[in-house]
Formats: C-alpha cells, structure tokens, sequence
C-alpha cells in the first residue's frame, strides 16, 4: 500500500476480528488509525476523514460504502478504500477488498519482510497511535490524538491497579467484546488489555445476542454500559414475577440475599465482590442455611453470564447504586470506573476488594486527579492525552496553567479517596432562584422504570424543572394489545438500534391514553417523592418520538445532544412554563 509512517488510516467498523487486526497492523506500520464510527452520517464521517487527512480507508460493508460514497468526493487525501465485507472484489481503481489486499500482501512480504520488521521496530512512545473523535453533545466532533506512550502507560497503571486488588487477567482469561471498538472504553479496556496480557478475545455478534453469546463463549469480563445492565435487570424482575409463586421465591431469596450482603460490606461502605471472598463463612449460622437456599437461585441466574465468569466493568455513564447492589446481592461483581477518551480509558477504578456503589472509585496507579475550585475533576499522568488535532485553542482550554486536564466533570471526593461524578459541568442546571441541579442524578432515579424510556430535564434560568418524556413505547405496546385498547398501528414505526427492533416512533393518540399518562404521571411522583423541593419536575410532556441517533438527538455513545434537543422541542419547552 506504500503507507509511510504516521500516515492515516480511518477504520470505520463495527467491532470484529477485522477490527483488531486492522488496528494492530496499522499501529505496527507506526501509521496512525483514525476511528469512525460505522453509524455516523456521511456528513461526519467525511469531516473526520478530512480534518484527519486520512489516506486510506477500512470500511466493514459495501452496504456502509454505498452510503458515504458520495461525500468521499470530496476527499482528495484519500487515496484508496478497502472493503472488509466477506468476498467484496475490487471494483474501481479505488477500491479493493480486504481478501485481495491480504493477498498482495502475502506476496509482498516474501520479500520485503526485512522492511517490514525495521518500520515496526522503530515505533517509539512519541509517535502517535490513534485519533479517536469524540461525539460532542454541544458541537462537532473534536479528533483526540493519543500516542504509543500515552496507550502504553494506562495500559501499565491498570495492570498494576488490577495486580494489587486482585483483579489480575492472564492467557487463561475471556473477553467478550460487543461494545463499539471506535469507544476507547472498549478498545482500553477489552481490545488493548487483552492483548497485552495475552487474554483471549471473542467477539459477540451483535447487542441483541449478548447472552446468548456469553453462553457460548464464557467469558471471565465484559464492558458494559449501565443502560444494559438495567435492561437485564429489568428482564430478571419480569420474568421472576411471571407467577405468584415466582414472584415469592424470588422475592424471599433476595431479602435473605442482601441480609447477607452486608456482611461483604466494612466501614467505608465497601463491598468485597472478589471471587475469592468466603461469604458462607462469615455468616451466623441461621442465615447461612437461609442463604445456602438462596444461593441455589442465585447461581442459576449467574449461569446466564457463563460458567467462568468474575466480574463486568461498567463505565460511559453513572450507574443507580442501587442497580449495583441488586447485581451484588445475586453474587455478580460489577465494577465501576470512570475515564475519558482523553484519559485514554480508565484512569479511576473500584477494585473489585472494595466497590463503593454511587462512586467511581480511587485513582489507578499513574493516574493523578484532583477537584478544582469549582468542584470540575481535573486529572493528570502520563497516560493523558497530548492535544487535540488541529485545534490549538481548544487543547489550552483544556488544560490548566499547571499542566492538569480539566474533564469538564463535576466531582466529590470523600475521606477514603473514593471519587463521585455528580454530572458534567456543561449539564448542571442553574434555576433561576439560583439553585444547582445535577441532571444525572435525577437520570438515576428513573433508572429502572419500566415504563420510562428517556428523559430530558430543562430549567436553565426558569424557576423550576421540567421534562421531555419518552416512554417505554414497546411496553405500551404490549398492554394496549393485552387489554384490547385501540391505538393508531399505522403512526407506529420501527427502527434496528444495536441489532434489535425498536419501536422509536407512535401517534399522539399513543401519547395521550389516560391510562399511559397515567402511568407516566405516577413514575414522575415515586421520583419526585426522592428530592428536594427545588428538583422537583412540576411540568412533562410525553413525547411520540424517541431519541436516536440517526434523527440526530443521540451522539454515537447515547448521550442526549442538549443543542439539538432543545432547539427541537423549543415550542413545547416554552409551553411548559
């Protein structure tokens, strides 16, 4: 391909071997991969191959080619594209797929391995590794360049935090990859982890066969987003209340479990998830026959993670505390981190001796974090990231005069060192009385509804907090059917959203049943019963569209994009107040 070093190469995939092995071959030619995410428009994916200078591209389908194929015009740098879809022959002169170029590379290296060797070999820590774009919520995207030293150094300060709080991973260990490798909390965290400590890597699917592919390929660790574990949850609740008798059973077994889960607990409110913690052991005698019971239905849920399971990282977002102890109490370790694509992945973990539910945990060995003034985390080490491509002003903002990078996150540190992100500083509501709300933590509360899909909260200068609602549509669905009640099924559309069918349209008659607002309406009441009188929603709408990303509401990472929200919804914000 003649690819000199530190050339770009954009990789616009969905996660797979292909992926992996891209990615390794790119970075071992000391080029720099650029990663795109394979559901972006052909808007953005052409300004990130342009402000990028990309001179190749890896694409995974033709069907993803044909759809940007028109914006790639406007790409003189990019000289060549190939296509990693199974048996794609190469067409124009600018195309060719990814069998063929293994072939002429096979052919290549027969005699010219020597060079080959000698490029790898002269990869060094200041060269760049990648340039990952961060999906902005308030504006374009902006392209993180990390280095091999910046990767190498996080990848070292986890090993090390995983070494001292028995977390360890090895050539015996599993990962299950299924989240979006072009997210640095996949790629650090499962990708990059797992190859430098020489783990196994399989590759699920797609979203939607999760479970059926830990089934098959058992894996020791997974990353995960809070929305699936609360999906899971929400799948166990449903289906352990399918009876009475169920519903009893389950519900007695999980009194007992979380007598017992206390006794994981010390003084700091820590839990010990660690395999190797006896719990049995450390029971009274009573609850321990109560809990051995207990355990027979707890193992049995386990089994869906596989057999060899020990723990799930779960970071992008907050995770409900008590989401985290409903997992504790079934026996399944999962650990919350915080990190950024700035911060190169993890910079701040839960062991897994000592997981603190509502906090994001202690700094990883060679990570430094501190709160400024303002309470804004600020964080530093080695393994930070050196600027952002092409923009000068915003890489000094992002950094204060003594070198710190300022995340942007609202953080509370308590007197253990166990840091809390209360939102991001862009987020926090100020009311007009002058009163500071944290969005995400009303987020939290409707965490586990199951009637409540997304929310939205406004009030930014107003004197009090209101909410754009999106319910749980399919839920709806199933309850209109089951009672009968008629509903417009020509207003209600389908769209695929991580492999699965989802209902992200419905007519306003959907809306308006007394007995969905109804529903609706008590949610927003349990919730409101939980806060302060400032941070109570006085006013909803219930909204018939959903947020997605490809009507522009969602970034690639499933955070609400505030601007365009508010913007489309100006009207009926208004009329809220």
């Amino acid at each position: 391909m003649g690819l000199e070093r530190q050339e770009r190469v954009g990789l616009m995939s969905r996660s797979s071997p292909y992926w992996t092995q891209t990615d390794m071959a790119v970075a071992s030619c000391a080029a720099v991969s650029v990663t795109v995410y394979p559901t972006l428009s052909a808007g953005e994916v052409s300004h990130i191959l342009g402000n990028s200078g990309c001179r190749y591209l890896f694409i995974d389908t033709n069907e993803n080619l044909n759809r940007i194929v028109n914006s790639l015009g406007e790409l003189p740098a990019l000289e060549r594209i190939v296509v990693m879809d199974f048996g794609y022959r190469s067409g124009d002169g600018r195309t060719i797929g990814l069998w063929d170029l293994m072939e002429q590379g096979r052919v290549w290296k027969k005699n010219n391995y020597a060079l080959y060797e000698e490029r790898r070999l002269s990869v060094g820590p200041e060269d760049w590794y990648t340039i990952l774009y961060t999906s902005g919520t308030t504006g374009r995207s902006k392209g993180v360049v990390l280095t091999h030293g910046c990767v190498s150094s996080r990848l070292e300060g986890v090993k090390e935090f995983f070494a001292r709080h028995r977390m360890s991973i090895s050539e015996d260990d599993v990962t299950l990859c299924y989240l979006p490798l072009s997210h640095i909390f996949e790629r650090g965290s499962c990708e990059l982890l797992a190859i430098c400590q020489g783990a196994c890597i399989a590759y699920a699917d797609k979203p939607a066969t999760l479970l059926d592919d830990m089934q098959k390929y058992n894996p020791t660790w997974i990353n995960c987003v809070p929305r699936l574990y609360e999906k899971i949850y929400l799948g166990l609740k449903e289906k352990m209340s399918a009876s009475p008798v169920k519903k009893a059973l389950f519900d007695l077994a999980f009194h007992v479990g979380r007598k017992a889960l206390d006794y994981r607990r010390d003084h700091r409110g820590c839990y010990n998830m660690s395999p190797d913690y006896d719990l049995e052991e450390r029971l009274p005698l009573g609850l321990k026959l109560q809990y051995r019971a207990a355990e027979r239905l707890f193992s049995k849920v386990r089994a869906l993670f596989g057999n060899r399971f020990r723990f799930a990282f779960s970071a992008s977002a907050g995770i409900a505390p008590e989401l985290l102890l409903f997992y504790y109490t079934l026996g399944i370790a999962v650990v919350e981190g915080y990190g950024s694509t700035e911060s190169a992945s993890a910079c701040i973990l839960n062991p897994i001796t000592a997981c603190k539910p509502g906090f994001v945990g202690i700094e990883a060995n060679g990570s430094f974090a501190r709160t400024a003034p303002d309470g804004e985390l600020e964080i530093s080490g080695a393994g930070v990231f050196s600027h952002y491509l092409n923009l000068p002003e915003d890489t000094d903002q992002s950094f204060s005069e003594d070198g710190w990078f300022r995340t942007g996150d609202v953080a509370g540190k308590d007197d253990y060192g166990y840091y809390r992100i209360l939102d991001r500083k862009k987020a926090i509501i100020c009311t007009s009385a002058g009163k500071n709300i944290a969005p995400a933590k009303l987020e939290s509360l409707f965490a586990l509804s199951r009637v409540i899909e997304q929310v939205f909260f406004i009030g930014d200068e107003r004197s009090y907090i209101s909410a754009l609602i999106v319910p749980n549509y399919q839920h709806f669905i199933d309850f209109f059917e089951q009672e009968r009640i008629p509903y417009d099924k020509g207003r209600v559309k389908f769209s695929k959203i991580g492999g699965l069918s989802v209902c992200t349209e419905v007519g306003e008659d959907f809306v308006n049943h007394p007995g969905l607002r109804e529903a609706i309406e008590h949610e927003v009441a349990l919730v409101n019963r939980q806060l302060e009188d400032f941070e109570r929603i006085r006013r909803f709408t219930i909204l018939p569209r959903r947020f997605t990303e490809e009507n522009g509401l969602l970034t690639p990472t499933q955070k609400v994009r505030k601007t365009e929200i508010l913007q489309e919804y100006q009207e009926i914000i208004e009329s809220m107040y």
